[in-house]
């Protein structure tokens, strides 16, 4: 039965995401992610000029493992996820009830499923770019197929980790906070004590260039056992247990009252705030983007030196900090307003000021960086290149996906109006923070083009019927 169950979950997500948006369209997607891949490893020789070989391999081991833990943390909302994403109608993760299933099976059939979905649309993509371009640069095919499988284990290293992680955090807080301390301390001891480097601790980068029987179990274990341990202790409330709360909405609208859509910014706190993981969604979907970020970083400041650190990191921290908009839609489609006088634009509007709110998270990382960095004449030009730009992405994801962003940009017509639409000035800006940081000075221009998108937006969206998800 489990592999029954499996089977209907590919399914179900193969017509959900077709009937959206067409079998072409759906099937372009890890196309064209495979063309960007391709391109991208055509520049991999002009990137030697600055980084070594190891440094490169190294960059791609961290890329992987961040992007497997910006999508492990399924433990971290057990009931949330399953309920939510399979619906009241069919309850399907509470179908251990009634028939001879357990939860743990149907969790871990969705956890496979995941793994396939992602890594057929993301990681074979990427995988097969890369091996092709090899037919047109110098560098090894088959050393490239090792990369590419020590990638993927890479990958799973860290969505098994934190899909570890965040079981804990599921149970307390407290326990995993003791964890991640033992993890750290451990990790010291190693370094200091016993004289093994970081990249001996990065096991499927290690194995690459030492390869041998001990780190293959080794990763193994580190794939496998958290994840066991996770399916074992994974925290699923059922409806019987009740939690009762007082009636915030009121008092906490009152907090967002210069806002006339304060019931609405409040209830998406109160859904942050009541859902499985609260503050920890924030934390674990930016761990990815942030990561991306700083080796930007790393390879401008390799490139060119005298550049000012800041200036790159604001431009690529606005563009990333969309993530956020995307989690606050994530889980809340516009269903359920149907049966209200309320249009999808004013949902869309209350949206953009809870992503306004949480974006402080981003103002605080930008200030840290800035004083980190010791570059704080230039943080003005930063932040203001920042705004703009963060302001001017939200504006094309909300005009080109909405209220669903983490679906439709899987149609891969949307995805590349979107790409062409931000890529240029995300260059434009890159150059000119690299040319003279001053000239960002004049980059909140670009919020007039941007104010004018979204309002047309408002009237896009108000005239298309909802997803039926």
């Amino acid at each position: 039965m489990g592999f029954e169950i499996l089977k209907i979950m590919i399914k179900e997500e193969w017509r959900l995401h077709t009937s959206l948006f067409g079998k072409r369209m759906f099937a372009l997607f890890p196309i064209m992610i495979g063309i960007g891949a391709f391109i991208a490893s055509l520049f991999l020789p002009y990137i030697k000029t600055i980084m070594t070989t190891q440094q490169m391999v190294q960059s791609a081991h961290y890329i992987f493992i961040l992007f497997g833990v910006s999508i492990g943390s399924f433990g971290l909302a057990g009931k949330e996820i399953m309920n939510r994403r399979f619906g009241q109608a069919s309850l399907v993760a509470y179908s251990s009830r009634s028939l001879p299933v357990s939860e743990r099976t149907i969790f871990l059939n969705f956890l496979i499923k995941d793994i396939i979905y992602y890594v057929i649309l993301w990681i074979l993509p990427i995988i097969f770019g890369l091996v092709i371009a090899t037919l047109f640069i110098k560098i090894n095919t088959i050393s490239m197929l090792l990369v590419c499988g020590t990638l993927i284990l890479s990958f799973l290293i860290g969505l098994s980790i934190v899909f570890f992680l965040s079981t804990l955090y599921a149970h307390s807080i407290k326990l995993l906070i003791a964890f991640l301390t033992m993890g750290l301390v451990a990790i010291l001891i190693l370094i200091n004590f016993y004289s093994i480097g970081i990249t001996n601790i990065l096991l499927p980068y290690s194995i690459y260039y030492n390869p041998s029987v001990t780190k293959l179990l080794l990763i193994m274990i580190l794939i496998f056992v958290p994840s066991i341990l996770s399916l074992i202790f994974l925290k699923i409330d059922y409806p019987e247990k009740k939690r009762q709360y007082k009636n915030s909405l009121m008092d906490l609208s009152f907090k967002f009252k210069f806002s006339q859509h304060s019931y609405y910014i409040a209830k998406d706190f109160l859904d942050l705030k009541r859902s499985e993981g609260g503050l920890g969604k924030i934390i674990f979907s930016f761990l990815f983007p942030i990561g991306l970020t700083w080796l930007f970083l790393y390879i401008f400041l390799e490139l060119i030196p005298t550049v000012k650190a800041i200036m790159i990191f604001a431009v690529f921290l606005g563009i990333v900090s969309a993530s956020i908009y995307n989690m606050l839609t994530a889980f809340d489609t516009f269903n359920p307003y149907m049966f209200l006088p309320v249009k999808v634009s004013t949902i869309i509007k209350s949206k953009i000021i809870s992503y306004l709110i949480v974006s402080i998270f981003s103002f605080i990382i930008l200030v840290l960086v800035t004083i980190s960095l010791n570059q704080l004449e230039w943080f003005i030009p930063a932040l203001l290149s920042f705004v703009t730009i963060s302001v001017y992405s939200l504006s094309m994801t909300i005009y080109f996906a909405g209220l669903h962003p983490t679906i439709l940009f899987y149609n891969s017509k949307i995805f590349a109006q979107y790409i062409c639409t931000v890529s240029p000035i995300l260059f434009v800006f890159t150059i000119a923070s690299i040319l003279n940081p001053y000239i960002m000075l004049a980059s909140p221009v670009l919020l007039i083009p941007a104010l004018f998108v979204l309002k047309k937006s408002y009237k896009k969206w108000d005239k298309w019927k909802p997803l039926s998800i």
